[in-house]
């Protein structure tokens, strides 16, 4: 039981972390370029950091999901 508290967490970090960054993205689309293109548009510079942004903060999350799924199952064992 305790691996599946930790495969279901790395995934919802993953998940957690995507909807964030699009989030982000969205929001940035709306309220700083008023729908006038996006920031893929922009520069390649900042589309690249964007993707690499969100692959790690992904990892760190996945990291963070898997780590709370192990010990909160490992402090309920104590």
């Amino acid at each position: 039981m305790n691996l599946l508290r930790i495969f279901v967490g790395v995934p919802l970090g993953a998940v957690s972390a995507t909807l964030l960054s699009w989030l982000g993205l969205f929001l940035y689309g709306v309220f700083l370029l008023h729908g006038n293109g996006s920031l893929f548009d922009a520069s390649r510079t900042a589309e690249n950091t964007f993707l690499l942004l969100w692959f790690a903060l992904a990892v760190v999350s996945s990291i963070a999901g898997g780590y709370v799924g192990y010990s909160r199952k490992h402090h309920q064992e104590i």
